[in-house]
């Protein structure tokens, strides 16, 4: 996962949200503990912090990339759960700034 979390923006650093989001866009991040299902979630795990679509079922929670090719499902259950934690609402975007 090569994303990072600025305060309440998240400068993306790969493609694994392509097309929605791309390498190089900026993301405006609403900080809340949860979101609603497939809404795009900043999410830290461990010390890394990444962007993708959130679900939640029975347990489990999985992450979900626009680019499958780049990453794949990431499916979390039992003690899993604690290695990750959203950060908050991806509420908007900027691309191009620079």
């Amino acid at each position: 996962i090569h994303e990072r979390l600025v305060g309440s923006e998240m400068c993306i650093r790969d493609s694994s949200m392509s097309p929605t989001i791309c390498d190089g866009d900026v993301v405006c991040i609403r900080s809340q503990p949860e979101v609603e299902q497939g809404q795009i979630a900043a999410v830290r795990i461990g010390e890394e912090a990444t962007l993708k679509h959130c679900y939640y079922q029975n347990g489990v929670v999985q992450l979900i990339a626009d680019n499958p090719a780049v990453c794949p499902p990431m499916v979390y259950t039992g003690q899993q759960l604690e290695e990750i934690e959203v950060e908050g609402l991806a509420v908007g975007f900027c691309r191009g700034l620079v």
